[in-house]
């Protein structure tokens, strides 16, 4: 049974589509931030803003990594691509996810928001041109918005790996990320995504190798882990804002975890130069063999999808600071974009087929380099060196 956000979104882009038809006109215009917006996004996104009958659909796109929206009149909904995602957002509507989008679509929805991107960061040449660019790619991305919905729904999935499994796991860490301060249980989350808890944590296992408790426990622990990093809370703030019920919970989650009390990550972190040995130390989950770096300008395909391997996890770190865009290469040898990682931080990235191929890269210089993980979980750090090397 298909996710009922695929549904929605198909419902809500089949009313939108005559509507805009009608109205014919697309005008690119600015955004701002409104400190009580109707829609928070998570950035990047194309927002679409219309009124029946009358004047043109108005199309603008978000660059930021957060804030909020304003209503205003007529009709409002974003688009936001995510980790191998795509969410649509509404006024007063939780976000309604497509999971485990097809690699060949995330990668031409990758390829929009970059263009969309440029476009707005590049002060040479007219607006009419940038304009074009950013009402192209949002007409494109609706289209394939629709198009991912619609495959989402229909009989056609299901085959192998089981891709509804794979999207009902990565909708379930779309709605776990913005309710870790709270009591997440998982009945709860058996509810929200229909299955009974049994079934639930049937999925998971097949799927990941891992039980609904891990999940939950593992994404508060990355959470924290990067308020740690990135703010000067207390251990006990952070605690909370990463959903733990004590300190000490905390304190003993994160140690077993991570080999590090919280207090020794954070002094550690901020001390360290960033050297290969002590990005390794520091971005360590449990005992996980190293990645095999392939040679400078070599690249390789995954396994085929019916290739079985255990499940395992890449933890991407970089030690320049730089925002580096991270690519899994599909079994055809093509890249699927995964996501930009956040200035200064790391990114986890699960997959079921041991021996997959990565591709890291450092937008403004364009260096790339390749590797392939093993069959158990594995640890990635790209650092300078290893870019360069």
């Amino acid at each position: 049974m298909s996710s009922s956000s695929d549904h929605d979104i198909l419902n809500v882009l089949d009313a939108a589509g005559p509507q805009w038809a009608e109205l014919q006109a697309w005008k690119a215009v600015p955004i701002e931030a409104a400190i009580n917006g109707a829609i928070t996004l998570t950035g990047p996104a194309f927002v679409y803003r219309w009124e029946n009958g009358l004047g043109p659909v108005k199309v603008s796109f978000w660059p930021e990594q957060e804030g909020r929206i304003a209503n205003g009149p007529g009709h409002l909904l974003a688009i936001e691509p995510g980790l191998g995602t795509i969410r649509l957002k509404l006024p007063g509507r939780e976000p309604m996810v497509i999971g485990a989008v097809e690699p060949a679509v995330y990668q031409q929805i990758g390829e929009l928001t970059s263009d969309a991107q440029s476009a707005l960061q590049n002060p040479v040449g007219d607006h009419w041109s940038r304009d074009l660019i950013v009402i192209a790619a949002a007409m494109r991305l609706a289209s394939l918005t629709r198009e991912a919905a619609a495959a989402a729904v229909g009989p056609e999935r299901g085959t192998k790996r089981s891709p509804r499994k794979d999207q009902l796991v990565t909708q379930l860490h779309e709605w776990l990320r913005p309710n870790l301060e709270k009591s997440v249980k998982l009945g709860d989350a058996a509810a929200r995504f229909q299955k009974s808890p049994r079934q639930l944590i049937r999925i998971l296992k097949e799927t990941t190798g891992a039980g609904f408790a891990e999940h939950l426990t593992m994404h508060r622990l990355t959470l924290a882990r990067a308020l740690l990093m990135r703010s000067g809370q207390s251990v006990m703030e952070v605690a909370r804002a990463s959903g733990f019920n004590s300190r000490e919970q905390f304190i003993r989650s994160f140690n077993k975890a991570f080999g590090w009390t919280p207090l020794q990550f954070r002094k550690a972190w901020n001390q360290a130069a960033l050297s290969d040995a002590e990005l390794a130390e520091l971005c360590q989950v449990s005992e996980r063999s190293p990645v095999e770096w392939l040679p400078v300008a070599s690249v390789a395909a995954s396994p085929d999808e019916d290739h079985e391997g255990e499940p395992h996890t890449v933890v991407v770190a970089n030690a320049l600071h730089d925002i580096v865009e991270l690519f899994w290469v599909t079994p055809q040898g093509k890249r699927a974009r995964i996501d930009v990682l956040e200035r200064g931080g790391m990114v986890f990235v699960n997959r079921d087929n041991g021996g997959s191929c990565w591709i890291v890269r450092i937008p403004a210089t364009g260096r790339e380099r390749c590797f392939r993980t093993p069959d158990d979980h594995a640890l990635a750090v790209v650092t300078s060196a290893t870019m360069e090397g």
